[in-house]
């Protein structure tokens, strides 16, 4: 299976994979979503949140007997100091490539600053999810 990651206000905190079973874990819940009857040239409609608001696939297809799903991927504003981050999907990657531990949506706007991270971070309403920040350096 292949999936990629779109950037959103609120999603699963993290996701494990069985075969073509992907289950989005958030908070103490889970939501277990079998893709295997998933045929090419299907139509994803939508599937179940994993908890009120929260979503956990964007899409799905089949190409080539190989099945591609988007996952979402949680984000806040910026927090780099006078520059605006927004966000992009992630390319494809191998399921088995992935890290729970690891932001895979591609921040924008940040085009000749080198001096950032991305991190996850809180802003100010209490939103938790994956940021840029400015570096802090150590005197």
């Amino acid at each position: 299976m292949k999936i990629k990651f779109a950037a959103i206000a609120s999603s699963a905190d993290y996701y494990t994979f069985n075969g073509e079973s992907i289950t989005a874990h958030y908070g103490d819940r889970e939501e277990t979503y079998d893709l295997s009857p998933f045929s090419e040239g299907g139509t994803f409609v939508g599937a179940d949140p994993v908890a009120p608001g929260v979503t956990a696939i964007r899409g799905a297809r089949r190409v080539n007997g190989e099945l591609e799903v988007v996952l979402a991927q949680q984000v806040i504003a910026g927090q780099y100091p006078g520059q605006k981050a927004h966000w992009r999907d992630s390319p494809v990657m191998d399921v088995a490539d992935y890290d729970p531990k690891t932001c895979y949506v591609v921040p924008t706007g940040m085009a000749g600053i080198e001096d950032y991270e991305i991190v996850k971070g809180v802003d100010v309403a209490g939103s938790a999810g994956w940021t840029v920040r400015k570096i802090e350096m150590q005197e």
